[in-house]
């Protein structure tokens, strides 16, 4: 018998990790030691693991084989039995493609269906993000343990193709943008946002706002949408006001304030609206006259109205970009709105805007000595 060192080199013996599964490797010089006539144990030793699972690898990878032998013009047929490795190495594979615990989504398929639903606007005509999603299905489902834990998992199915719903059909995932550098020669067209009080940096209360407005076409014809957040809540208030035709816009933007005022009264429209901060826009250029707290931000720096400028890429969702807002009725934008204001958000672990406003607009509004308005003039 040819001596194993002769055969094979001793650095590759003994080289199996404690508590791993065998190696194809392995499985190569399990076969050649068996072949040349050792036991079980010795192969064992020689590789560093337990003669048993030696043993259950050969039960694993021994396959039956024929051997011809032709004898006086017959053909005669005897079967014999060999470890081969690469039988040993296919029937791992195949029994560790069955192992571990089966899919959460072969039991998920109410949940696959709403999910889709949810995500394609085949649900409320609204596109949902994958996060919304499960929010909005343990509210709507029964079984919470069909809907999964994190909606990492739910991206990874999306990636895996388990949905009808392809990474193109999400909302458009935030981008990092590098702020860049523009000359100043737009100036503040009044009090500068560092003048703001702390409050309304810390978002700590509620009556802080920030405002812009959102154009469709840009041909001075078209009406424009007025959207105002709230810093702690981020919820939204819109209204389709008139466009820049004649100059109207600015004096759009303060009749808006003037008759919010009016349903209000003073003291709860500065107790609802202590703050508000705007861009430089002109449309923004008279609103000092209306609103005793108005500070504007720096120039080219819209990230200073950060809350404000994802709801308005939120509201895009909905009234597209370079369609006329004249082709949107009040209605329409109000509904959206609505819809906005009441979508499940992941900073509020699944509750809407409009749940963290109603409760601190209550808050707010029972110090006021006279009768508690309807918070509801808010948003119609």
């Amino acid at each position: 018998m040819t001596h194993l060192n002769d055969t094979m080199s001793t650095s590759l013996l003994t080289t199996h990790k404690k508590n791993a599964h065998l190696t194809k490797e392995e499985r190569v010089m399990i076969a050649t030691l068996k072949s040349q006539g050792l036991s079980n144990r010795a192969i064992g030793r020689q590789l560093g693991v337990n003669h048993q699972t030696i043993n259950n690898e050969l039960n694993r990878g021994t396959v039956r084989q024929l051997r011809r032998q032709k004898s006086n013009g017959k053909i005669y047929e005897y079967s014999y039995y060999i470890y081969s490795y690469e039988a040993g190495q296919d029937t791992y594979l195949e029994h560790h493609r069955h192992s571990g615990r089966r899919r959460l989504y072969y039991s998920s398929k109410q949940f696959l269906r709403l999910a889709d639903q949810l995500m394609l606007g085949e649900f409320d005509d609204h596109h949902y993000s994958p996060q919304a999603v499960i929010y909005k299905a343990r509210d709507l489902m029964n079984d919470g343990t069909l809907i999964p834990k994190s909606v990492v998992t739910l991206y990874q199915w999306i990636n895996e193709g388990v949905l009808r719903t392809s990474n193109l059909d999400l909302f458009e995932k935030p981008k990092r943008k590098h702020h860049r550098t523009h000359p100043r020669a737009k100036r503040c067209l009044g009090p500068n946002i560092a003048q703001r009080p702390q409050t309304a940096d810390q978002r700590s209360e509620i009556g802080h706002w920030e405002l812009d407005t959102v154009q469709g076409q840009k041909n001075g014809n078209d009406n424009v949408v007025l959207v105002m957040t709230d810093r702690l809540s981020r919820v939204n208030i819109t209204s389709k006001i008139a466009g820049k035709t004649a100059g109207k816009t600015a004096h759009a933007v303060n009749q808006f304030f003037i008759n919010l005022r009016q349903k209000m009264g003073s003291d709860a429209y500065y107790r609802i609206f202590k703050t508000i901060t705007s861009d430089n826009g002109s449309e923004f250029s008279e609103l000092t006259q209306v609103h005793d707290h108005v500070f504007y931000a720096d120039p080219y720096s819209p990230w200073e109205r950060g809350s404000n400028e994802s709801n308005n890429r939120f509201l895009r969702k909905e009234i597209t970009k370079g369609e006329a807002i004249n082709n949107y009725s009040s209605a329409q934008i109000i509904a959206t709105n609505d819809w906005m204001n009441h979508y499940p958000r992941a900073m509020f672990n699944g509750h809407s805007s409009m749940d963290i406003y109603r409760k601190a607009f209550y808050q707010e509004i029972s110090q006021l000595h006279q009768p508690i308005i309807n918070w509801l003039v808010l948003f119609i």
